[in-house]
């Protein structure tokens, strides 16, 4: 549940400077956000995927859900007045840095929501739900009914938004990465944990790159090394390991025993997506 984009990604030599151009390495356009590029990984892992987003009727729409079919995911789509985000992106040759440009903030404010029957049917047959803490108005019902079921509620909760605290109060799982800085709270993840845990989850994690996970459950507390791989391309691999660990509790259940094995496990399904330029050769790897 959660952002869909239209992604244009770019390969660079290096990023231009003012009043700059420059030429294009490689180049692709892929259905892209948090959510969305989280479902593709859980669809390539096996999983039946839907997605549930907003999304306009508009041609670029007819983009982003035809490579998503591709991917084997399924879209729910609330409809809107508003024209899908175009994500602007250049991917660093040598680096796998990225810049991205993309107005996002337009994907927060409060949408339709939707009955309890409708909420009821959408959560039959389901294992477990992934937010991106995107439209919260339709998030936050859903994964509100999902915890009454005992339906794992998972949250990339990313950049701290105003109504990420919100969000929170209805989550089991919450993964972030050592940039996640609320106001207030430091920068590191001992207080990046403790403020994850004091609203609502009970499992929750940081991400720190190369040097590895650190993670609370209800009883337990730890560090998960990563696999050291070669990076060609950093983006989407936050969304891969969420996706992959979306599908690990899908399968497992939530449990402090499995915890840390599957934040293993997820880590290297988005060390798989490092190697190759874009969101999708990936897949194919």
């Amino acid at each position: 549940m959660g952002l869909a984009t239209l992604d244009v990604i770019q390969l660079v030599q290096r990023l231009p400077s003012s009043n700059e151009k420059v030429v294009a390495l490689d180049s692709l356009t892929a259905a892209g956000g948090l959510a969305t590029n989280a479902a593709v990984a859980a669809a390539h892992l096996g999983s039946n995927v839907t997605l549930l987003t907003v999304l306009a009727q508009h041609p670029l729409t007819d983009i982003i859900r035809s490579n998503l079919a591709a991917c084997s995911v399924a879209v729910h789509a609330v409809p809107t007045d508003t024209p899908p985000v175009v994500a602007s992106i250049l991917v660093t040759a040598g680096s796998g840095d990225r810049a991205v440009i993309s107005p996002t903030s337009s994907a927060s404010g409060p949408t339709a929501s939707f009955s309890n029957a409708e909420i009821d049917a959408m959560l039959n047959g389901v294992s477990a739900v992934h937010l991106d803490g995107y439209h919260p108005a339709l998030a936050v019902p859903i994964a509100s009914a999902a915890r009454l079921r005992g339906i794992p509620v998972l949250l990339d909760a990313g950049s701290h938004k105003r109504h990420t605290d919100a969000v929170l109060e209805h989550v089991d799982v919450a993964v972030v990465s050592s940039d996640f800085a609320p106001p207030g709270v430091q920068p590191d993840p001992v207080s990046g944990l403790t403020y994850l845990m004091d609203r609502g989850p009970t499992f929750a994690a940081v991400t720190r790159g190369a040097r590895g996970i650190v993670f609370r459950a209800p009883q337990t507390r730890g560090a998960v090394p990563v696999e050291r791989v070669t990076v060609a391309d950093t983006l989407g691999a936050g969304d891969f390991f969420h996706g992959a660990l979306a599908v690990a509790i899908a399968q497992a259940g939530l449990t402090e025993q499995e915890f840390p094995h599957q934040l293993a496990w997820a880590s290297r399904v988005a060390g798989a997506s490092l190697g190759s330029f874009g969101t999708r050769a990936w897949l194919h790897d």
